[in-house]
């Protein structure tokens, strides 16, 4: 199937801007988003097209679709009109839009909305995401009724939204791989309601994706946490520590050892305060690594505007340099360069230690390692769940949603490896030989 970003690169010019003007602020932000970054793209699902795009948007893509089809079969096969008036449901929402059509019509189906797709995953997906916005049995039943034209009892709604948190619980607690290749670890934010206040908290959750020895990525861990010892205190949170405190690691590091991993090799983060030393105490032979873009974030912020642009270009050639010598020599023209500005460059003398052990790994293992962007695909996942809310009553209601919105790209990642995989576990294969070897298949 083609990435949804490669639909949206085809967009060029003014055609790309009469699409950007019909979008609402958040789709116009969302687009971007995907446009710029292939990992986003990849996690990014025909329900999440429906349900963040509106008819016109949906139309485009599919005339796009079709138009790449007929380059390759413009002799076999033309266009005819159009399908009119097709209702597509999903969620608490339905849209009704126009399918281009082709003489032999049999030959081509889209594969982003085929042609036979009414309806997006089964009845008892809309009953969790119901469930999950924390409406209540009748409430549910009314919904389905009125929009699908479903009836159900109540009895059998009750034992949906049941099962969705036994499925979450499970889902939780499933037995985990015993090896990793990576374990890679970053926050995102959402408000829950204090019971005793009543106003809402920004509440971190952390989510852990792991690259296994197969090639394939999954979710090994979701952890929410307290931010700091005054405030956001939800009484029901699972773990009441603060989230930026060896504790709350050590916790969350014994909690993915009980439920089976024995191993990682590398476990990528943003700098967080208290995880590495709990790496150092949970798995000592594992490395650890700081997100390069997060410390260029981090860098941003001593800059001004003028020359921001160029600080953050001469920085990335330390770490995207072929070789540790010429990251070294990088580094070295960095700090003459800008050692005028003291800040500037004690800041980055920091992060450049965090950067020049990179180079102790082969090309491709140091590649795959120096980013946490395979998080973003399911932090974006969440924030889409979560846009337009307020503050959520309860941890269940949050962690239902988060569990909703992570199935599909799940799924997604069981059909596919990471790229360029081949080479990747070939160097781990010579590199980490002697850690792996029992784990290999």
């Amino acid at each position: 199937m083609k990435e949804v970003n490669t639909i949206f690169n085809l967009l060029r010019g003014e055609e790309r801007e009469n699409c950007l003007k019909d979008m609402s602020k958040y789709q116009r932000e969302l687009f971007k988003e995907l446009e710029a970054d292939e990992e986003k793209a990849k996690g990014y699902s025909l329900r999440d097209l429906v349900y963040d795009f509106d008819k016109d948007f949906v139309e485009k893509i599919l005339e796009i679709e079709l138009e790449e089809y007929l380059k390759e079969h413009k002799e076999d096969n033309r266009r005819n009109g159009y399908t009119n008036g097709i209702e597509l449901a999903i969620g608490d929402r339905t849209i009704y839009f126009n399918r281009p059509r082709l003489r032999k019509e049999k030959d081509f189906n889209s594969e982003l909305l085929p042609k036979k797709k009414r309806f997006i995953n089964d009845i008892s997906d809309y009953v969790m995401i119901l469930y999950a916005k924390n409406n209540s049995v009748n409430d549910i039943k009314n919904i389905l009724q009125e929009m699908f034209g479903v009836k159900i009892s109540t009895g059998t709604i009750s034992k949906m939204s049941s099962q969705i948190s036994s499925e979450v619980l499970a889902w939780r607690n499933k037995e985990l791989q015993k090896c990793y290749f990576t374990i890679n670890i970053d926050c995102t934010y959402i408000k829950i309601r204090d019971k005793k206040e009543l106003i809402g908290h920004k509440v971190p959750i952390y989510i852990a994706i792991g690259t296994r020895l197969d090639g394939h990525k999954e979710i090994v861990g979701m952890y929410l946490g307290n931010e700091d010892e005054s405030r956001n205190v939800i009484e029901d949170l699972y773990n009441k520590d603060i989230a930026e405190s060896k504790t709350y690691w050590l916790e969350v590091f014994n909690d993915l050892k009980d439920r089976g991993v024995e191993k990682v090799l590398y476990i990528v983060s943003d700098g967080v305060v208290g995880m590495e030393e709990a790496v150092k105490e949970e798995f000592p032979n594992a490395k650890y690594q700081r997100c390069v873009v997060h410390l260029m974030r981090n860098l941003e912020k001593y800059t001004n505007v003028q020359e921001r642009k160029s600080v953050l270009a001469d920085f990335k050639k330390t770490y995207t340099s072929p070789t540790k010598e010429l990251s070294m020599e990088a580094f070295a023209k960095f700090k003459e360069k800008y050692k005028g500005r003291k800040t500037i460059v004690k800041h980055a003398e920091e992060y450049y230690q965090c950067i020049i052990g990179l180079y102790d790994v082969p090309e491709n293992i140091r590649k795959y390692i120096y980013t946490n962007n395979i998080v973003e695909s399911a932090n974006s996942k969440i924030k889409r769940g979560f846009y337009g809310r307020g503050a959520l009553p309860n941890v269940e209601s949050a962690i239902n949603i988060i569990f909703v919105n992570l199935k599909d790209l799940e799924e997604k990642w069981k059909t596919s490896k990471v790229s360029n995989w081949s080479k990747i576990i070939e160097e781990i294969s010579t590199v980490h030989y002697e850690e792996v070897k029992q784990y290999i298949k």
